[in-house]
């Protein structure tokens, strides 16, 4: 039996307000229901004065059972044996000035570490597993009491657009590499970052296929609905998709997902085009019934070292919907299912884009969805990281 302090990518209050839909969401509540698990402690990213005075965010998780709390931490019980840990940090300017770089400053204030360390102690944690999935809160695993340290590499940050200071990362990626009892990684390249550490495993993202039976569409219109799921940045190929927007102009091209980069872009699609809808953020309880209308499920990602990094879960859950998929060269979009159409170019995208319109009712959806294979059920991958625990060879 094994206690888990987890520091996800994504906060539990990011969980609580978009759904479960992150590979660190799943994960937790996987292990949350295996019976080698005893206790969970996930600890959210510390929030800033500027980022409630900004964002208006709050610092805190609300509507559940309270252990303790003062005016800068709490400790939630969010589940039967799930407890989630806030803190608030009144640093204004330095995070104005350090932008995304304060959030390797966060998690070092010792006030954080303290409080994490009693939280710790508070729940009695024992033969504990450190799981970290977020890279810029690093550092903390020094401070941080535990039995096994384990990574779990999501994406490349090295190479993601966002991130302007690559040398914090380069630096947490090798303390990494030379201190942790286990490293997961989701892509086979992210395995190259970790060249010293021999235990390294890559373990793909998940699907639980229950979930999508509400996205499954029983009838196919002449016109088709091609459709994509997914944070709307710099990843996107809009080039392509516009050159889709020409070659189909009789199907609808149904974009779901937040937009944070590329505005410029999308508003002269909208403008240009009448085959093509941005419907912006959608819970994740409600992505099923907005997937049905698809037709055809899409992933026009730009090929370099930070999409070849990705394992992306949209292509799991396309798939759970009974939807065949046409996709730029990936990671992730070979070999998985023979209902992935892998694109070598733009012309081929398009291509293979146009076979499918003009040939969707050769594919049944029952046939889409059995050709996931059960290792990739997300109760599957979280058997697997525990074994791999189980089996760490220190």
């Amino acid at each position: 039996m094994y206690d888990v302090i987890m520091f996800p990518f994504h906060d539990y209050k990011k969980w609580k307000s978009e759904g479960f839909r992150t590979r660190d969401a799943h994960l937790f509540e996987h292990l949350s229901k295996s019976e080698n698990i005893g206790k969970i402690l996930v600890v959210d990213r510390p929030t800033s004065l500027a980022e409630l005075l900004l964002k208006r965010k709050k610092w805190n998780i609300s509507e559940e059972i309270v252990e303790y709390k003062t005016n800068s931490i709490q400790l939630a019980r969010v589940g039967e044996n799930q407890w989630c840990l806030d803190t608030f940090v009144p640093d204004f300017f330095k995070v104005v000035k350090q932008k995304k770089a304060w959030w390797f400053t966060s998690f070092n204030y010792q006030f954080v570490i303290d409080a994490i360390n009693y939280a710790e102690e508070y729940l009695g944690l024992e033969n504990t597993i450190l799981l970290l999935q977020n890279p810029m809160a690093i550092g903390v695993s020094k401070s941080i009491k535990s039995d096994y340290f384990v990574f779990d590499a999501i994406d490349n940050w090295l190479y993601h657009p966002q991130m302007p200071d690559k040398s914090l990362i380069a630096k947490n990626y090798s303390y990494v590499d030379k201190n942790a009892d286990l490293i997961l990684t989701v892509s086979k390249s992210l395995k190259e970052i970790f060249n010293t550490n021999r235990n390294v495993y890559w373990v793909p993202n998940g699907v639980d296929i229950d979930f999508f039976s509400g996205a499954i569409k029983d009838n196919y219109a002449e016109n088709k609905v091609i459709g994509y799921v997914g944070k709307i940045q710099d990843r996107v190929d809009f080039d392509l998709v516009e050159k889709c927007l020409r070659t189909y102009p009789n199907n609808n091209f149904v974009f779901l997902g937040p937009i944070y980069s590329q505005n410029k872009k999308i508003e002269q699609l909208k403008r240009t085009y009448d085959n093509i809808v941005f419907k912006g953020d959608i819970h994740y309880n409600d992505l099923a019934v907005n997937m049905k209308e698809f037709d055809i499920a899409i992933i026009p990602h730009k090929v370099d070292e930070f999409t070849n990094s990705m394992n992306p879960l949209k292509i799991y859950e396309y798939l759970a919907s009974g939807k065949p998929i046409v996709s730029t060269c990936v990671a992730g979009s070979d070999s998985l299912s023979p209902f992935i159409f892998s694109a070598r170019s733009s012309n081929d995208f398009v291509k293979k884009l146009g076979y499918l319109i003009n040939n969707q009712n050769e594919y049944n959806p029952s046939d889409v969805i059995s050709s996931i294979s059960s290792e990739c059920s997300w109760e599957s991958r979280t058997s697997e990281i525990l074994k791999l625990i189980k089996n760490i060879k220190k």
